[in-house]
């Protein structure tokens, strides 16, 4: 029977492991013992974001906290995992011994919620990386659940998770890239500083990992800052579905990136996807193909990305998935991969609703029927214009946040921006020597261009089969007349981002190797990964 320990603290497991939060530092007793990885495991901001911490952090907790509880002289002794007083500390804390519950102990998310209900002072909410005011908040129940749900759904394996892949790949000078679940990938785009220039070494290390784990299809969001061949050369599908920074994309935008990605899923690859910094129009899209496909909420699949990637959906776009959210799930049932490749994006398929497959197959049976008396039936083509998104709210996009490299601290490589101009001195460094623009480079790295459609009027009565007849007659003399349906043909030029995509993939082997919780803390905690350190505090004053 565990016995009862007379501590400030919360209860997790009887006499054994709890949470506290202290502004000392607490000494060991017979029995207790106290640690923290507050210091050894910080949250690397992009701006006033202070967590999550992400999955490489909890698997370093996690072996701390086994080394801890498995050492022979703390075999009597509770465990007890501390912070510091202030709410940002104490929440990070909280959620960090939550998800490991759930994660490596297989607690259910209201075991481990139960504890840390209505605690004095309450727990703060985290926000998102943007540099606007916080208007959306995650919960450390949201982060609960959208890890429990990934569980759940075989997208996350704590016990087969490999960190040194993980703080490898997450580097900007390794690729600045996450696997986000067995089906996504999430990066920031490649840069070359001309068509056909030498890659430099991030590129390289994203070329070789989708081409050794079978990725068979690149998105673009973003305007172009690198020649698409370099992917497409290695077999790897190519397609671009760019919509403004900041922005939403709109639901025609989002059947067709679910679609392409159901087709190249249905054949056993995977999607890699990237806007610039690879974070809030890529969210979105991954986001918003989550929940279809495994029934997140907005919250816990915002909250599940960040675990995987910090910064992920930013401002307005967390309103965006938290209002349509309902909508992608429905589309589960109620729509379905089109049968007719849309060359709007590289002759993949898109969802449509099932209704307009129905209407489509009465159609074909109907012009069976007719087909002696009536013309030929023009097979229905869907609309291969891509919109442009169309802001959340009726504002301008706050700053989006950015991930380079310091110049100015060695000891901290890697550091968060949103200053245009500091981000792009810092992606020359990673490319090759700028040279002059050419018309050439113009022409090739244009992001817009004009495709012309005719559409083609139907009679009033909407039926390409309608034929009136009238009939005059007099006392005399009875007269009929045909008259003859004309179709007037307009030219409407609509304007769209570049659509480009070459058919082709290339499978490519699968990388098995993953690493289980180590039984030495010195090997883990001693090696933190550094995820881009944060610039320098900001001073503020005032409440």
């Amino acid at each position: 029977m565990a016995r009862k320990i007379a501590i400030e603290a919360i209860e997790f497991l009887k006499g054994r492991v709890y949470l506290g939060s202290y502004d000392y530092h607490p000494q060991n007793t017979d029995d207790l013992v106290f640690f923290t990885v507050e210091d050894a495991l910080p949250y690397n901001a992009f701006h006033l974001d202070f967590g999550p911490l992400h999955l490489g952090h909890l698997y370093r907790f996690a072996v701390t906290l086994h080394n801890i509880l498995n050492d022979s002289a703390n075999k009597s002794k509770a465990v007890v995992f501390y912070s510091s007083t202030g709410a940002k500390q104490r929440t990070n804390a909280a959620c960090l011994l939550c998800c490991y519950m759930v994660l490596v102990q297989n607690w259910s998310p209201h075991q481990v919620l139960q504890p840390i209900a209505q605690q004095e002072p309450p727990f703060c909410g985290f926000r998102d990386a943007g540099y606007s005011n916080a208007d959306f908040e995650l919960t450390i129940q949201d982060v609960v659940y959208g890890v429990w749900r990934a569980k759940e759904r075989g997208m996350l394996d704590i016990t087969s998770f490999n960190l040194e892949e993980y703080e490898q790949y997450e580097r900007v000078d390794q690729g600045d890239f996450n696997v986000i679940s067995k089906d996504f990938i999430a990066f920031a785009s490649p840069k070359q500083s001309r068509p056909g220039a030498p890659l430099n070494e991030p590129f390289r290390k994203v070329l070789e990992y989708f081409v050794n784990n079978n990725v068979q299809l690149v998105v673009r969001l973003n305007s172009h800052l690198y020649d698409k061949n370099e992917f497409e050369k290695r077999g790897i599908k190519h397609i671009d579905m760019i919509f403004e920074d900041g922005t939403c994309p709109t639901m025609e935008y989002v059947q067709k990136f679910i679609g392409a990605a159901e087709t190249v899923i249905q054949k056993g690859g995977k999607i890699a996807v990237h806007c610039k910094a690879g974070l809030g129009r890529t969210g979105c899209l991954i986001g918003a193909h989550l929940i279809y496909t495994h029934g997140f909420t907005a919250n816990e699949c915002i909250a599940y990305m960040r675990m995987i990637r910090p910064g992920m959906v930013v401002g307005p776009q967390q309103h965006w998935l938290y209002l349509h959210q309902n909508q992608f799930r429905d589309w589960r049932y109620t729509m379905v991969l089109d049968d007719q490749p849309d060359e709007a994006i590289g002759g993949l398929h898109s969802l449509v609703p099932y209704t307009v497959i129905e209407e489509r197959e009465a159609l074909v049976v109907d012009t069976e029927l007719r087909r002696h008396v009536m013309t030929p039936v023009r097979r229905r083509k869907v609309s291969g214009t891509l919109k442009i998104a169309q802001k959340a709210v009726p504002m301008e996009s706050p700053g989006q946040p950015r991930k380079y490299r310091s110049s100015t601290k060695e000891n901290q490589p890697y550091s968060n921006s949103d200053e245009e101009a500091t981000y792009e001195s810092i992606a020359h460094q990673l490319s090759s020597p700028q040279r002059k623009s050419t018309r050439q480079d113009e022409a090739y790295y244009g992001s817009e261009y004009e495709i012309s459609e005719k559409t083609k009027k139907t009679s009033p009565q909407g039926s390409p089969y309608f034929r009136r007849v009238s009939t005059t007659t007099t006392t005399t003399t009875t007269i009929s007349s045909s008259p003859t349906h004309s179709a007037s043909n307009e030219s409407a030029i609509l304007t769209m981002p570049k659509q480009r995509a070459s058919l082709g993939s290339k499978e490519g082997k699968v990388r098995g190797n993953g690493s289980r919780l180590s039984s030495s803390n010195e090997k883990v905690i001693g090696n933190v990964g550094v995820r881009k350190v944060s610039a320098p505090r900001r001073i503020t004053s005032g409440v």
